[in-house]
């Protein structure tokens, strides 16, 4: 059987393809035989036009194979080759893969393996096909067969035709001989397994950094670029290119990447997130109660009620208010309490002690605390004790950006300074992300009124880094947008989860210096670096971003233990119909329970829970920090 290589980038990438020498065909006796070709399948600059190049007599030696790898139209992020094809026909026309163009986009399509024969009568075209093979393969039969289906249900693409119905499809096909096949839509590269597994198929996520050793096997060697190696991809051959551990697909197994991730898999053993769960529950609780995605979340002690009493109509069939006002449809009223027994809630206590001790006497300082947690309708601030070991001057005020702050003026010596603060939170149940926004304003781009622009500038400014370095952050952020079709809540989930998976928490690789591309390029840090790399992400995208210091219930932060021992850090997003939306990047879930909020701002400088400034004296500064987060029963 001919050999498959499949590749979904996450960003356009010009990987570095050559044939090995020996590109030979190895029979059931192991018998080496003559070369038979090559053809390479792809879309230049990620777009939905598609380009093939190939070669059905040609080996490793052809000048059309050694350019390809220094190319610059080779960059793209879905890959579609075929290698040592069938030697019974050795005409361009006969060699793969193969390309169609239909409802606005290219097809790639590449197979291993040979039908019955009898694929004419058990797949007809019908006596007016829209497409039709030029040669004489099973392999463009079955691809023209399949292109004639999908525009018979008016399919525009295959997400839109199903990714069920596409694996029931090649099922069928299944049924008629071995199947080991890639296809491709521009999007979506779908890799489906033969259920007899004769050949195998294995597959590897790769996530920066990478190693500079290329990866090769019996046919070709592949590898990236300095410039490109940040990447993330999946490579799926049917001979590993490396001697590490590959996934092997299972027979009858049909996977969709996109964007260098596992999109769908027809076994339900790999998927994105476990996101997906959620979104199809949500939406499943959605069409059976309308009124959930319909009306928004209680304001803070009212209820909000919604009665099942039609409303009266005038003779004319408009609608007039009842007269009693017990009647009407909607209404709020106060009552003390009422938003703590209509949602669960947890009770939270937390302690945050901060010393500070210098091997010098200081003279005079001036410090500034954020350690009182929000009070507002989905997090009660039941009581709050802060004590400070030294005396002086305090003020206090709300910052710009909300934050209850303490400033303390201190003009007598000390060696020792001790801040320490108690807190007990009632934390409340937030509303589902989906049903929140509203549906018209869910795409990206979002578009912004002028006032609204205006009052997020602070939160839309990226970090301030070189060009290249946002570029590629940019690229990034797209990569997320584009695999889950520009819808605006995928595609943040998507990206919360993926910096949780992909990225290697770390304590101590990392300062308060470290950028947004440093954490991109290393993949790893700790709870504050991934929440820049969300901020930075975000901002590019026009999504208004903040930085959210506060705490995490330690018993709830199993994965991440450490991170739970001082305060924690996340990044909040500004939705359309929402408001603000905490995603928890180091935990790839979305701020719940758990959490409890302190402090936000611009960035880690806005928030920072203590700082200050030693105008005389110090020197030899050490600094301890101890945190702890302990749940109560809740009375609710």
């Amino acid at each position: 059987m001919s050999e498959l290589l499949g590749l979904s980038f996450d960003a356009v990438t010009a990987p570095l393809i050559s044939l090995r020498s020996a590109l030979v065909r190895r029979g059931t006796g192991g018998i080496a035989g003559k070369a038979s070709g090559w053809g390479f399948g792809w879309y230049p600059g990620a777009e939905l036009a598609g380009q093939i190049i190939k070669n059905p007599t040609a080996g490793a030696e052809d000048p059309a194979a050694r350019v390809l790898k220094d190319w610059s139209r080779f960059g793209s992020t879905i890959f579609v080759c075929h290698f040592l094809g069938s030697a019974q026909h050795r005409s361009q026309s006969d060699a793969q893969p193969f390309l169609r163009n239909y409802s606005g986009r290219a097809w790639i399509f590449a197979h291993s393996g040979t039908l019955k024969g009898d694929q004419r009568e058990k797949l007809p075209l019908g006596d007016k096909p829209g497409f039709e093979p030029v040669g004489r393969t099973d392999t463009e039969h079955m691809f023209c067969w399949l292109l004639n289906r999908m525009q018979a249900t008016g399919t525009r693409s295959l997400r839109d035709y199903g990714w069920g119905q596409l694996a029931e499809d090649l099922n069928h096909i299944n049924e008629r001989g071995p199947l080991n096949l890639l296809l491709a839509d521009g999007q979506s590269l779908a890799v489906y397994h033969d259920y007899e597994d004769g050949q195998p198929i294995f597959w590897s996520r790769r996530i920066p950094p990478h190693a500079q050793v290329p990866m090769s096997n019996n046919v070709l060697t592949l590898a990236l670029d300095a410039h490109q190696s940040h990447r993330s991809y999946i490579v799926f051959a049917t001979t590993p290119l490396t001697d590490e551990a590959w996934v092997k697909m299972a027979p009858g197994q049909l996977l969709i990447a996109r964007r260098g991730q596992i999109f769908w898999d027809s076994l339900n053993v790999w998927d994105r997130a476990d996101s997906l769960q959620q979104q199809a529950t949500q939406q499943a609780v959605s069409a059976a109660s309308p009124a959930i995605a319909l009306f928004p979340p209680a304001l803070e002690g009212s209820t909000y009620l919604r009665s099942d009493t039609d409303a009266a109509l005038t003779d004319s069939g408009v609608q007039r208010s009842p007269e009693a006002t017990d009647q009407w449809p909607l209404h709020w009223s106060k009552r003390d309490g009422a938003s703590e027994k209509q949602r669960p809630s947890r009770l939270l206590n937390v302690l945050h002690e901060t010393v500070y001790r210098y091997a010098r006497r200081v003279e005079a300082s001036q410090h500034v605390l954020r350690l009182q947690p929000v009070h507002d309708s989905l997090q009660a601030l039941e009581s709050f004790d802060l004590r400070v070991s030294v005396d002086g001057q305090v003020h206090n005020y709300e910052d710009v950006f909300g934050n209850h702050t303490v400033e303390l003026g201190v003009d007598q010596p000390f060696t020792e300074f001790v801040v320490r603060a108690e807190s007990r939170v009632r934390v409340s149940e937030a509303p589902a992300l989906y049903t929140l926004a509203p549906h018209r304003r869910e795409q990206i781009p979002l578009v912004w009124m002028p006032w609204q622009r205006q009052m997020m500038l602070a939160y839309m400014l990226p970090a301030e880094l070189p060009e290249t370095h946002l570029t590629e952050l940019l690229d990034f952020a797209m990569s997320f947008v584009e695999r889950n079709d520009h819808n605006l809540r995928d595609t943040l989930i998507d990206m919360n989860r993926t910096i949780y998976k992909d990225f290697r928490y770390l304590p101590g690789v990392t300062t308060l210096e470290t950028t947004p591309y440093e954490v991109f390029s290393s993949h790893q840090g700790v709870c504050q670096d991934f929440a820049n790399l969300f901020i930075c992400m975000a901002r590019l995208m026009n999504i208004p971003a903040r930085y959210r210091v506060g705490y995490v219930d330690t018993h709830a932060a199993t994965d991440n233990p450490l991170q739970s021992e001082a305060s924690h850090a996340w990044t909040e997003l500004y939705l359309p119909g929402a408001g603000w939306i905490g995603f928890d990047p180091t935990n790839g879930t979305l701020v719940g329970q758990e959490h409890v909020r302190v402090a936000c701002g611009r960035n880690y400088r806005d928030a920072t829970p203590t700082t200050g400034t030693l105008f005389k004296g110090g020197g030899g500064e050490t600094l301890e920090i101890t945190v702890k987060v302990e749940a109560e029963a809740a009375d609710s």
